[in-house]
């Protein structure tokens, strides 16, 4: 992409209340379409068709997740790797979130630049508080006590266990945090939490009306939900297949929820809004653009 672009033509297309937020914080880097969101937008082109844009784009936002082929999710039906770039000029950049090796070659083999905005450090780092914010409201949903003074266990220690131990203590929870490493054990004593090794989750697990899973692997066996108390609630926040032993769960009679994607559920507007910022940087990056 040249350096000479300085409003360049945007189209944000696919199903995801995230897509049609982020097309409207774009409106600042650039023109924007949209085909196939959730709605509309102030300032952003509403296509009824795709062959409808009016000139190619430079830019192509995708939804969150990109992970299933080539064919993209929209509120008019499934869209089409080929079919989207047709819309594309030589060149342009195309983002999205967890895409899929084929989807990524589909694209490179045309000649585009593609990135995964969801591989950003940034967005990563500022997703953790839409994420947690999301599992405290399923907390309050599901739970028929307070969070405030209810022991919670925090099940490892990276971006989103931080966020959540945080938000939590805010919220009058008495957080304590399991993780495998004995730095993550002491910051988390540093900042104000119980902790304790991963390997005594077992003998702990009954102390706990409330267990925040973030590890993505199988830390809660059958042998440590049978040990935790019948009204504990577990959410578990790990992506796909998570950390949980879902089927003992339900053979044990334990609640439990595997929350994906809470950014987009419970905060779509703040997600989109990072989506938003994440492709402008990236695009910035790839152009040497200065457009604002």
């Amino acid at each position: 992409m040249s350096n000479d672009i300085k409003r360049p033509v945007i189209l944000c297309a696919g199903s995801d209340k995230r897509v049609i937020f982020a097309a409207e914080a774009l409106t600042k880097l650039g023109r924007v379409y949209c085909f196939g969101t959730d709605g509309g937008a102030d300032g952003v082109t509403r296509l009824e068709r795709l062959s409808d844009m009016p000139e190619k784009a430079q830019l192509l936002v995708l939804p969150v997740p990109c992970n299933t082929g080539l064919r993209i999710p929209s509120a008019a039906g499934a869209l089409g790797c080929r079919e989207l770039s047709e819309q594309l000029s030589e060149g342009a950049l195309v983002t999205g979130g967890m895409m899929n090796a084929g989807l990524c070659s589909c694209f490179e083999e045309q000649g585009f630049a593609v990135e995964d905005y969801f591989k950003r450090e940034e967005l990563v780092l500022r997703n953790c508080i839409p994420t947690a914010e999301g599992a405290l409201e399923l907390a309050l949903r599901e739970l028929d006590v307070t969070v405030s003074g209810l022991p919670t266990l925090v099940a490892g220690w990276g971006r989103v266990a931080k966020a959540c131990a945080r938000l939590f203590s805010a919220a009058g929870a008495e957080v304590s945090v399991t993780a495998r490493k004995s730095t993550a054990l002491a910051e988390a004593v540093s900042h104000g939490h119980g902790a304790f090794p991963l390997g005594e989750l077992a003998d702990n697990a009954g102390s706990f009306g409330l267990i925040i899973n973030t590890v993505p692997a199988t830390v809660l066996t059958e042998e440590v939900i049978d040990r935790t108390r019948g009204d504990c609630l577990i959410i578990d926040l790990a992506s796909k297949p998570g950390g949980t032993d879902f089927d003992a769960c339900s053979r044990l009679g334990r609640r439990y929820i595997h929350a994906l994607g809470l950014p987009g559920k419970c905060s779509p507007k703040t997600a989109g809004g990072i989506i938003a910022d994440t492709v402008i940087q990236i695009f910035r990056e790839r152009s040497g653009s200065n457009v604002t």
